[in-house]
């Protein structure tokens, strides 16, 4: 039997690649009987022998590839999307291996392990009439709350309405984050219901949600918003300089994003390179990067370098640094010009 797993969705490949190492190992001899092969340096007849090995005292022998398909994958650099060229192995010394691997001992279960690969990978066109395909991807936004009452009710856990909306608001579709969440607040609610209040209480995210408000209010030019999540944050202890750290972060963010738009990069591709991977947040940064120019993103990015070379060489403390950076930025339009609205001079 020959499985092909791939997909965004890391978590729910790997508990399936879990689940089938249980039913596989019906006599406790899979352990011994498992090989783990580097994909990234594979040979053909390396692939084959030993798919052709029968297992050692055991039923099945089990076979795990990782990252092979990726090798086939089109490699373009936004200069080459343009002139429509692409680079990728050469798929010929891989044609005959399908066939031989048709002939393996029915004892073998292959399974391919891989990231995110496209319909046009030549590798998967060659191995999906002989392997069973399955992609993994992260739920949409709106369709993590089922997900997360499906997995309470695996863990026999009760959660409530309230609870379950916001554990999906702070996390988004990050799936091993949220059963590593969940887990947590079983711990913490024992046999009760988890509540609201204990997503509060205990969801990492949910202290870093008052800091993200914050800046979506800067970037989207709600000032007033914005000035009283910060003062929020302060009373509850947040340094202004994690303040700036957060805002610069989501500046360049926004920079990065409008220039892999610019080349034409697919939103995945663009969420790949940011490293977002929540759909929710990768949206939300390409929308915020539409509603500014790239001069108007620059010349924020600047006021932000201004401002931390003001506080480091003691021209304002981090604290007024801040208060005019955020009001700032917080004007709508956003700004397009890097100047001190207080002393009408640069930092």
């Amino acid at each position: 039997m020959i499985h092909l797993f791939h997909g965004e969705d890391e978590f729910s490949l790997r508990e399936e690649l879990g689940a089938l190492k249980s039913r596989l190992d019906v006599d406790d001899m899979l352990a011994s009987n498992t090989s783990s092969l580097d994909g990234r340096t594979l040979k053909p007849a390396e692939l084959l022998a030993v798919c052709g090995t029968v297992p050692f005292l055991g039923e099945h022998r089990l076979v795990i590839v990782e990252g092979l398909l990726d090798r086939f994958e089109s490699r373009r650099g936004a200069g080459k999307r343009r002139e429509g060229k692409s680079s990728r192995e050469n798929v010929e010394p891989w044609k005959a291996a399908p066939a031989a691997l048709a002939e393996m001992p029915e004892s073998t279960v292959l399974v391919f392990v891989d990231g995110e690969i496209g319909a046009s990978n030549p590798l998967l066109r060659l191995l999906a009439p002989i392997a069973e395909v399955r992609a993994f991807e992260p739920p949409r936004q709106r369709a993590v709350p089922d997900w997360i009452r499906a997995r309470a009710g695996t863990l026999e856990l009760s959660i409530s309405p309230r609870a379950t909306a916001l554990l999906a608001e702070l996390v988004g579709n990050d799936l091993r984050m949220l059963s590593q969440e969940l887990e947590k607040l079983a711990t913490y609610s024992g046999e009760r219901q988890i509540e609201e209040e204990d997503v509060k209480a205990l969801v990492s995210a949910a202290r870093e949600a008052s800091v993200l408000g914050m800046v979506d209010a800067v970037v989207e030019g709600r000032s007033i918003q914005a000035v009283k999540l910060l003062e929020q944050l302060r009373e509850e202890g947040a340094a202004s300089t994690m303040v700036l750290n957060m805002i610069t972060r989501q500046y360049r963010n926004l920079i990065l994003a409008k220039e892999l738009t610019l080349a034409h990069l697919s939103p995945a591709e663009t969420g790949q390179r940011l490293g977002i991977k929540s759909d929710f947040a990768l949206r939300k940064v390409l929308e915020q990067s539409r509603r500014h120019s790239m001069a108007q993103l620059e010349a924020a990015f600047h006021r932000l370098v201004e401002a931390d070379v003001a506080i480091k060489r003691g021209v304002y403390d981090e604290d007024l640094a801040v208060d005019i950076l955020l009001a700032d930025l917080s004007k709508a339009p956003a700004p397009a010009a890097a100047t001190n609205r207080a002393g009408g001079q640069p930092f």
